[in-house]
């Protein structure tokens, strides 16, 4: 028989351990100042209080430690999402490029070099491309719902789609 962990939800379970961790700290902490204060000041002419307080000190780079490990357990979870997320992007902008031809790609490129959004008049001027031809590609890809066109006085603004965007520029 073997035994499976699913770890597919490793932020929340990295959350839920940094948050117990410092929950023992917290409790913990307190119990072993307490436990550890010396009654007597002075013992064979020694204070007492001043030597607790150096082994404190000499705890500090234990805490920081901790610390850094803490953060980079964090850092490692956080990472690893943002990675998958990143891949799928590239799979669906590859998908979505496949059912472009030539001229419709470099029309989507040029929107996404721009955020997003570009005028019209910014696509006429890509190479190989005028202005009836980039008419004809932005209506085509308007009728695939590839883009959105928004009237901006004499010229018009292009726009890739909500459901587009949403997912290729972030």
């Amino acid at each position: 028989m073997e035994l499976k962990i699913d770890l597919s939800n490793k932020r929340a379970i990295a959350g839920i351990l940094i948050f117990i961790g410092l929950l023992a700290l917290v409790l913990y902490v307190p119990t072993i100042l307490s436990e550890t204060a010396p009654e007597q000041c002075f013992v064979n002419n020694v204070c007492q209080h001043e030597e607790q307080l150096e082994s404190f000190y000499r705890m500090v780079p234990v805490f920081i430690f901790v610390g850094v490990i803490i953060g980079a357990a964090v850092f490692f979870f956080m990472t690893s999402k943002l990675e998958d997320k990143k891949k799928d992007v590239v799979k669906i902008a590859q998908i979505l490029m496949q059912f472009l031809n030539k001229d419709e790609k470099l029309v989507v490129q040029k929107i996404l070099e721009n955020d997003g959004k570009v005028f019209q008049s910014e696509i006429s001027r890509i190479e190989g491309i005028g202005k009836l031809k980039s008419h004809r590609i932005i209506q085509r890809l308007s009728d695939r719902h590839v883009i959105e066109i928004e009237k901006h006085g004499k010229t018009n603004i292009i726009k890739l789609s909500k459901n587009i965007k949403e997912v290729l520029v972030k």
